[in-house]
């Protein structure tokens, strides 16, 4: 490795051919092209969309195929590595490549997007996990410094763990939309305040690994399959969020601030949280043993933890398990959803004692359509779906339509 550093710093930077920084993916290519294309005429910045459609390997090695491609790799506006599984040498030659790409890209060329692709096989060598870690971190922050506006990174690891990422805030006034799956969150790196153009945040298949998550300016927010801490909830802070998707998530219900300027909002929990109690019960069961109530309300102490944050939204879709007592909880203690238009609930929330339902016909003034998708215990209580009907008093003067649908 010191030998392949060594090479990196003598020839990364070189200007005479491109070919020597990534010799690997010159073995057996043709001579350098020579005379004019049709291609080559096209406008510069038709060939720059050219290039950032294909894999970073492919761009960088149109640099033979004429004396004008030597060097349009290096400005493309959008980059897209995909690896390191199948790549010839794995993470030993897959890692210096992009650090050597990222690098060697022209003055002060921006990027407009970067998409980072990577599966990585442990097995491949003995690559440990904490440089592969130090080498996913510099890309990051690298393409940041390239003022990247749209930035996604999906790593998926085996044998199947999650990539750490520094415990330190992403830094960029550039930086628009932002995608991470497979990642390892903290504190730190989940705190956007330092990414004020930040609007459009996308999570999956994530250690969140926090108590807290914050954004000023993020208007669009989706996590799915990512796992919360098990005996602490994670506080969630985006005051400027208009579009919230909660899919399928597992560990502690987060605590929800206010969102004012939510429009749309789904959320599906499934088997996968901690907020059950062990002995069946819907309210504190005092058992020391008991985690689900015991760690209910850690780190602090409050009254509505999910609800109250999505109180200010028009458009809703609720789906929850009936042993997942947050929700009934949360009812006694939510404000009135005084904008709510639109809500379609599903599974505990269209249960067959019909409290939340009840709640909602209650609390939601405003309320236009109404879909209910009952859940197996309504069906299992012998009520035929096609006999279910809403009745709405003459204050819902908004009323428009309640429909049933099977899941």
């Amino acid at each position: 490795m010191a030998k392949c550093r060594h090479y990196r710093a003598r020839h990364v930077t070189s200007t005479h051919t491109t070919s020597v920084h990534f010799p690997h993916l010159f073995a057996g290519a043709p001579p350098m092209a020579s005379g004019a294309d049709r291609i080559s005429d096209l406008p510069e910045g038709v060939l720059h969309h050219i290039l950032s459609l294909l894999p970073a390997q492919d761009a960088v090695r149109t640099c033979v195929l004429a004396q004008s491609w030597r060097h349009h790799w290096r400005s493309a506006p959008a980059v897209r590595f995909a690896g390191c599984t199948g790549w010839a040498g794995g993470v030993y030659t897959f890692g210096p490549f992009v650090d050597g790409l990222l690098r060697a890209r022209r003055g002060g060329a921006p990027l407009d997007s970067c998409d980072f692709d990577l599966d990585v096989d442990l097995d491949l060598g003995r690559y440990d996990v904490p440089k592969m870690e130090r080498h996913v971190n510099g890309w990051i922050r690298r393409a940041l410094r390239r003022q990247v506006r749209d930035l996604r990174f999906r790593v998926s690891v085996t044998p199947r763990l999650p990539c750490a990422l520094e415990d330190r805030p992403l830094a960029s006034e550039h930086l628009t939309r932002l995608e991470l799956v497979g990642v390892k969150g903290n504190a730190g790196v989940l705190d956007f305040s330092c990414c004020p153009a930040l609007e459009d945040l996308r999570m999956e298949d994530c250690d969140v690994g926090s108590t807290e998550m914050h954004s000023p300016s993020l208007k669009r927010l989706k996590i799915r399959y990512c796992l919360f801490y098990c005996n602490f909830r994670t506080g969630m802070s985006f005051p400027s969020l208009v579009s919230f998707e909660f899919i399928t998530n597992a560990g502690r219900v987060p605590m929800l601030e206010s969102m004012p300027s939510l429009e749309t909002a789904t959320v599906r929990f499934d088997h996968f949280y901690d907020d059950r109690c062990s002995n069946g019960r819907l309210d504190d069961c005092g058992d020391a043993s008991c985690y689900g109530c015991l760690y209910y309300y850690a780190p602090d102490d409050y009254d509505c933890v999910f609800l109250e944050g999505l109180a200010e939204v028009t458009d809703l879709t609720l789906s929850a398990y009936p042993d997942l007592y947050v929700f009934i909880r949360d009812l006694e203690w939510c404000p009135a959803f005084s904008k709510l238009k639109t809500l379609v609930l599903s599974k505990w929330f269209v249960s067959d004692e019909l409290s939340a339902l009840s709640w909602f016909l209650h609390n939601a003034p405003l309320l236009e359509k109404l879909t209910l998708k009952p859940s197996k215990v309504l069906k299992a209580n012998g009520i035929p779906q096609e006999k279910i009907r809403i009745q709405c008093s003459a204050r819902f003067k908004n009323f428009v339509s309640t429909e049933v649908q099977t899941e």
